[in-house]
C-alpha cells in the first residue's frame, strides 16, 4: 500500500476514534458555539447596515451629473424647518398642544410638512441651475457681497443650538458656501428677470390698482378705550360713568400732548402701555427735555396706524372722515371720541404711497415669478438633466431633519 493510501486510512481511523471519544456535552457546546457565531455575524451585519444607512452620503439629485447630497441641502432644510417650527407653535396655540402644523393638510391633500419639503427641493434645484448659468456668464461675487455672506454666516451659525448643529452637521464652511452660491444665483436670476418683456403699467391697470384707492393715511394717537376685558378674556363695554372718567383724564392731558415736540414721548415704555406699531414706525427714542410725561398709573395708551379707504375702519365713519381731512402735522383740536374710545390724534402723512407701491410691486412680482417658472422649465428641458433620487428623498421627513 502506498503512503498516500496509508495517510488516508489513518485519518479516517483517527476521526472515528475522536468521534467515539466526544461526549454529549462537548457536542452541545460545539452547537452553541456555532449558533453564537452565526448570531454574532448577523448582529454585525445588522449594525453595519444601520451604520451605513445613517452615515453614508445621501445623494438626493444630480444636475447634469453634478451630485447634490442631503448634507449640501442642510441650510435650506434648516431655513424651511425653522419657518415650519414657528408655524407649528402658532398652530398649537390655536388648535391645542396635541395638534401639528406639520401633519395638517393644506393644498391638494398634502400636509404642510410635505408642501415645505417640495418647495425646498424645487428651490434647491432651481438655484443649482441659476448658479451654473451665473458662472457660465462670468458672474463673480463682489467684495461687498462676500462680506455680506460672511456676516450672514456668522449670524446664522451663532443662532444654531447644539442640537441643530449635531443633527444637521452644519458648520460655518457649509453655511458660507450656501450663502455664496445663493447670492450669485439670486443676482443672475434678478438680471434674467429684468430681460423679460413685462409691461408693468398694463399689469397695474389690469389689476385695478389706483393711487386714489390705495392712498394711505399714517397717524399717531393717544387714547383710552371704552372697553375692558372680563374674566373670560372677552372685550366688553365699560359703564357710562367709566367713559366719562376716561374722557376727563385724556382731556386733562390734552395741552401736554398737543404741545409735544416729539409726539411719541408722553408715555414711557410704550410697548407696556399697549403700544401698537402697526404700519409706519414713527416712534423714536425719547430725547432730553422731550416734554411732559403722563402721570403715574395713567390709563392713557399710545399707538400708530396706517390705513387706506378699503381697510376695516379704525374709527367710526364720522371720525374717520374728520381724520382724513387733517393736514400733515396737525393734531385734533381737542379730544375726539366714538363708540370705541376717546383720542388725541396727529396726522403724520395724509397721502403716503406705501400701500400703493406695495400692491403694484406684488402684482408685478407675481407676473415675474410666473414668467420665471415658465422660462426655467424651458431652460431645464433644453440644457439641464436633473435626476431625483426618490429612494433617498422619500426617507426625509420635514420637521425632524435639523430640529427636534
Amino acid at each position: 500500500m502506498n503512503s498516500a493510501k496509508r495517510v488516508s486510512n489513518q485519518t479516517i481511523k483517527n476521526n472515528d476514534k475522536k468521534s467515539k471519544n466526544t461526549t454529549p456535552a462537548q457536542s452541545a457546546g460545539k452547537k452553541n458555539l456555532i449558533i453564537f457565531s452565526v448570531l454574532g455575524a448577523l448582529l454585525l451585519l445588522v449594525i453595519s447596515m444601520v451604520l451605513w444607512e445613517n452615515l453614508h452620503p445621501r445623494l438626493i439629485f444630480t444636475v447634469n451629473g453634478d451630485k447634490v447630497y442631503l448634507s449640501d441641502m442642510m441650510t435650506d432644510i434648516y431655513m424651511s424647518e425653522s419657518t415650519g417650527d414657528y408655524m407649528d407653535n402658532l398652530y398649537k396655540q390655536n388648535y391645542g398642544a396635541s395638534s401639528s402644523y406639520w401633519d395638517a393638510e393644506g393644498n391638494d391633500g398634502m400636509t404642510y410638512g410635505e408642501i415645505l419639503k417640495d418647495s425646498t427641493l424645487e428651490a434647491s434645484m432651481q438655484r443649482e441651475m441659476m448658479y451654473k448659468e451665473a458662472v457660465e456668464a462670468g458672474y463673480t461675487l463682489s467684495d461687498e457681497e462676500n462680506a455680506t455672506c460672511e456676516e450672514n454666516t456668522t449670524s446664522l451659525y451663532d443662532q444654531l443650538s447644539g442640537s441643530v448643529k449635531n443633527k444637521s452637521g452644519l458648520n460655518k464652511k457649509k453655511i458660507l458656501e450656501y450663502y455664496q452660491k445663493k447670492t450669485l444665483a439670486d443676482r443672475y436670476k434678478a438680471d434674467w428677470i429684468d430681460t423679460f418683456d413685462i409691461n408693468d403699467e398694463a399689469l397695474i391697470a389690469e389689476a385695478g390698482i389706483t393711487k386714489e384707492d390705495y392712498r394711505q393715511y399714517d397717524i399717531q394717537y393717544y387714547y383710552i378705550p371704552y372697553t375692558e376685558m372680563d374674566e373670560q378674556g372677552n372685550e366688553t363695554p365699560v359703564s357710562d360713568e367709566k367713559k366719562a372718567e376716561s374722557l376727563s383724564e385724556l382731556e386733562d392731558s390734552y395741552s401736554d400732548i398737543a404741545g409735544l415736540n416729539d409726539f411719541t414721548t408722553y408715555i414711557d415704555n410704550g410697548a407696556e402701555q399697549g403700544q401698537n406699531t402697526e404700519g409706519t414706525d414713527n416712534t423714536a427714542a425719547p430725547t432730553e427735555n422731550a416734554g411732559p410725561k403722563a402721570p403715574e398709573g395713567t390709563n392713557i395708551k399710545y399707538t400708530t396706524k396706517s390705513f387706506i379707504e378699503k381697510d376695516e375702519p379704525v374709527f367710526s365713519a364720522e371720525l374717520t372722515a374728520q381724520v382724513k381731512a387733517m393736514e400733515n402735522g396737525a393734531v385734533t383740536g381737542g379730544v375726539v371720541e366714538d363708540e370705541k374710545g376717546c383720542y388725541i390724534i396727529k396726522m403724520v402723512e395724509n397721502n403716503s404711497t406705501e400701500r400703493y407701491d406695495s400692491e403694484c410691486e406684488s402684482v408685478i412680482t407675481d407676473k415675474e415669478n410666473e414668467e420665471f417658472q415658465t422660462k426655467i422649465d424651458d431652460l431645464e428641458v433644453e440644457k439641464y438633466l436633473i435626476e431625483l433620487n426618490d429612494k433617498e428623498w422619500d426617507k426625509v421627513t420635514f420637521g425632524r431633519v435639523t430640529i427636534n
